[in-house]
């Protein structure tokens, strides 16, 4: 008698979890405000449908609502949040299609899936399939000497500087199933072919990353960007560079960095695991001038210019999202440093070179962007006469 009593106490526990399971959601959604876009899966979600007019309409009306109803249910993010968590935590395949899940806890932006071509396409950088040809190399070079000698017809030295990206640096942290196709990258063709064809100063920075890899996690591991570790390095390397260029008139030094923790960065978010917390090296830098920022408000897409009193060099910077953790250091060694987000184009260049009177022009670029040729090939006055 009490096993029945019991089984029948079990049965209506059971109806009632699972009735209270499929109208809690219910309720809730009717209760919340319909979102139009899901920040943890980053994408616009399905919307109500219009209530059926016609007989057509009310044939597609079931399935319009079934899609409207599964992205707005509720509790649906605490869900989607924790099946993502979940999905990470067993090194099961990534939640998105645009992060791929490696070694250690390591995410990488992009993935090897047949026809994938978002973000560049990094995981093709990495197997060395997206590269030059010969004529696009040349045409390339060609586009640099002309810039080149161009700006320094005006005075103006220009040094180009590629950031590696972070599948370079941490192959090694990549899934064992991502092999090279070829033996050399589209980074390896450009610097190889513009050091032996030209005088244009270009920075390869990754034997120096490589080296200090030994001693410091210098790209996040949530995050496609490098740190601070990796920047010090970076803009190191860069006034090492310019040093010699201009003799007295910069001083390359490193800073040394705290160390705090951060929340996961922008690859975290993609896969939408928000909970993840990684150190975040930065640097502490001595007052050595009278900083100001024009416009105050810029924020890192808007054109601006520091300005840094004591120093003695002024500079035009055409930059990517990789230059945001080197520009702290960039600012203190220029007296007047103008940041362009973009690549380097000829109306912003003749534009700011009118403003700025810069003596030196850098342009940096993510490895990701290659293999490309500059847009405006033929836009630098003709300083050449067939002479390439």
């Amino acid at each position: 008698m009490k096993e029945k009593t019991l089984s029948k106490i079990n049965s209506v526990i059971i109806i009632l979890l699972f009735g209270i399971s499929i109208f809690v959601p219910f309720l809730i959604g009717i209760l919340e405000n319909d979102k139009a876009i899901s920040e943890i899966e980053k994408r616009k979600l399905t919307q109500l449908p219009e209530f059926p007019k016609t007989i057509k309409d009310i044939n597609k009306f079931p399935k319009l609502f079934d899609k409207y109803y599964a992205d707005h249910f509720g509790l649906r993010y605490l869900f989607t949040e924790y099946y993502k968590s979940v999905k990470y935590s067993i090194g099961d395949s990534s939640p998105s299609d645009d992060v791929t899940i490696g070694e250690n806890g390591w995410l990488f932006l992009g993935s090897i899936k047949s026809g994938y071509n978002r973000y560049n396409d990094p995981m093709g950088d990495v197997r060395n399939i997206n590269l030059f040809s010969q004529v696009e190399l040349k045409k390339f070079a060609k586009h640099m000497v002309k810039l080149n000698t161009w700006l320094n017809k005006q005075g103006i030295k220009y040094v180009f500087v590629i950031a590696p990206n972070k599948h370079t640096i941490y192959f090694d942290q990549l899934p064992n199933n991502i092999s090279k196709v070829n033996e050399k990258s589209a980074m390896d063709q450009l610097i190889d072919y513009l050091t032996k064809h030209t005088n244009v100063s270009v920075i390869d920075l990754r034997k120096a990353l490589l080296k200090e890899k030994d001693n410091h996690q210098i790209y996040f591991k949530t995050d496609s960007h490098w740190n601070h570790y990796a920047a010090n390095i970076a803009q190191y390397e860069i006034m090492l560079e310019i040093a010699k260029i201009f003799p007295g008139k910069i001083n390359p030094e490193l800073q040394k960095l705290h160390v705090r923790t951060r929340k996961g960065g922008d690859l975290s978010s993609f896969i939408g695991v928000n909970n993840l917390q990684e150190p975040f090296p930065y640097p502490v830098f001595k007052p050595t001038c009278h900083l100001t920022k024009h416009p105050k408000t810029a924020n890192e897409t808007i054109t601006n210019t520091f300005t840094c009193n004591n120093q003695k060099l002024n500079t035009i910077i055409f930059r990517d999202s990789f230059f945001q953790a080197l520009q702290p250091y960039f600012v203190r060694k220029f007296n007047r440093s103008t940041y362009i987000w973009g690549k380097l184009n000829y109306p912003s260049l003749k534009k700011y070179i009118e403003l700025e009177q810069p003596d030196i022009v850098i342009e940096e670029i993510v490895e990701r962007k290659l293999p490309y040729l500059p847009s405006d090939i033929e836009f630098i006055p003709q300083v050449l006469k067939n002479n390439f």
